[in-house]
């Protein structure tokens, strides 16, 4: 009997060991309220670093034991049912205590382990300018043996977004005067430098992206620094005419942990002050300076009838009259580039060709292709 008592004590004190030393591990964490969309999209592009702003603390009871963190950032768009994941990240094994997100770099802060971004989700989100649809944020905690305790999970939603950087000047559809242009723009937390693109849209059928895209822009990727306005005549690569219309775009570069990411604003357009050409003065001021041209060349056949490069241009050069003086083809179907490929504008083209009827002894040659 004494010896079935004693095992029986035996038993039950190895259990309660075992109790004891299989204590489950908690986390718990604390989203800082309201939160600021700006600090928010920040914290997206560079989670893991001592500059993020603080949104919030992660708490693990009990302290002081080593321990191993996993967490994880997923996004769900707006209208959109389904999770993705933005990043994910794992620590180094560290003693548990209490912590904020800005900890894992610090000088004696939590060291990040592995970590991982899907870079199209990110440039996905950062080009909506300020955070849209549902984050969840989820974070876990394992034992030294990577045995799961617990985890603890936060969504936040912004379900009416609007720009994190803003264009304030100009404001969409402006007229402004060639001297006195202002581009100004809201600040954002966390970036470094900003960079202005502008261009100019060549007709009403292009898109303000397709006219941001093309080729020899007005001002390219103009490094401003970190101020948050400018004189846009004094970035321009190239000077502007009176009635053109110009697309802008700001973009902010923040430092994230595996390099440079940005954050857009809208695109917005704005007109310069002056005579804009119109199809049909343009194709009327074209085709008398073709005609000028052509009958040169016809002179020149004149003097030379068997130079053949000549009459071949005569001819086709009579054929694209033709065509315009038959409505085949209209100005808005020309396209007129430079040497170089560059498209240039109706008012450049228009400024060429007053300087040429203006100065007749400066054409000395004509070349013209068909596409």
């Amino acid at each position: 009997m004494k010896n079935k008592l004693l095992n029986f004590l035996v038993i039950v004190f190895v259990f309660a060991g075992l109790n004891i030393s299989a204590q489950q591990i908690a986390i718990n964490m604390n989203v800082f309220k309201p939160l600021p969309e700006v600090s928010f999209a920040a914290f997206l592009t560079n989670p893991f670093l001592e500059s993020t702003p603080r949104i919030l603390q992660v708490s693990i009871v009990p302290q002081n034991v080593k321990v191993i963190v996993r967490g994880s950032i997923l996004w769900k768009k707006l209208n959109e049912n389904s999770f993705e994941e933005l990043l994910n990240f794992t620590t180094k094994p560290f003693l548990s205590r209490n912590f904020y997100n800005d900890d894992f770099s610090s000088f004696d802060g939590i060291g990040i382990d592995d970590n991982n971004v899907s870079d199209n989700l990110l440039q996905d989100n950062l080009k909506k300018g300020k955070p849209t649809g549902t984050y969840r944020i989820i974070i876990e905690v394992y034992d030294s043996n990577m045995v799961f305790q617990s985890s603890a999970t936060e969504d936040l939603e912004f379900t009416n977004p609007t720009q994190t950087l803003t264009i304030i000047q100009p404001e969409a559809n402006d007229e402004l005067d060639l001297g006195g242009i202002l581009l100004s723009w809201t600040g954002v937390s966390g970036v470094t430098d900003y960079y202005v693109r502008a261009n100019v849209r060549l007709s009403k059928f292009e898109s303000f992206e397709e006219a941001l895209k093309r080729g020899n822009p007005i001002i390219n990727d103009k490094n401003v620094g970190p101020n948050t306005s400018v004189n846009f005549r004094n970035i321009l690569d190239r000077e502007l005419i009176g009635g053109e219309e110009i697309i802008v775009q700001v973009k902010g570069a923040i430092e994230g942990p595996g390099g440079q990411d940005f954050v857009y604003s809208e695109l917005i357009n704005f007109n310069i002050k002056g005579n804009k050409v119109s199809s049909d003065d343009g194709a009327k001021k074209f085709t008398s300076t073709i005609e000028l041209f052509s009958n040169e060349i016809k002179k020149q056949l004149n003097e030379n009838p068997s130079g053949q490069e000549e009459k071949d241009l005569s001819e086709r050069l009579q054929d694209l009259l033709t065509k315009i003086a038959n409505g085949e083809i209209t100005f808005d179907d020309l396209t007129i580039t430079t040497d170089g490929g560059r498209e240039i504008t109706y008012q450049e083209f228009q400024q060429i060709l007053d300087y040429l009827r203006n100065n007749p002894e400066l054409f000395t040659n004509l070349h013209f292709e068909e596409k």
